[in-house]
């Protein structure tokens, strides 16, 4: 993640934070569950966007090789080397693993959103009910030393 969108990001999680600590204090409950709802909805995009970025950054990478490595197969000339015709197997072999490889990814890749996407509503609450717990425990807190 770029320096920049780091450090938007750790603003925008600071100020839930406080909306947060401040509907804690006020006993709030039914606003602090949707502002917490809300913190869980924002980490998740940004995770999935750098999760995809990441992903496509070096499936792309991976991708361009094996083109290269395909279009390179093609141009050789196997019948004009004897030495490349012992070759040409090997070759054939290590590009349809590299594609196999390439194909394992991306299906692993797709799979791991897939399921992720299914499980959300179960994360969030269990995320909300969490940090709801959590902070009910500071709100006692707060009001014992107040009194």
């Amino acid at each position: 993640m770029r320096r920049d969108l780091a450090e938007q990001f750790n603003r925008e999680v600071d100020n839930y934070r406080k909306a947060l600590l401040y509907y804690a204090r006020k006993c709030d409950w039914e606003t602090f569950e949707d502002k917490a709802g809300r913190l869980f909805d924002f980490v998740e995009t940004v995770e999935f966007r750098e999760l995809e970025r990441r992903f496509f950054k070096v499936f792309y990478l991976i991708l361009s090789v094996l083109i290269l490595a395909v279009i390179g197969l093609i141009s050789l000339n196997f019948e004009g080397n004897q030495e490349l015709m012992r070759l040409k197997n090997i070759f054939i072999i290590s590009s349809l693993a590299g594609s196999s490889f390439e194909l394992y990814f991306y299906v692993d890749y797709r799979m791991y959103i897939d399921v992720k996407t299914r499980l959300y509503r179960t994360r969030r609450e269990k995320f909300v009910r969490g940090i709801e717990r959590d902070f009910r425990g500071y709100a006692v807190q707060t009001t014992q030393k107040a009194a």
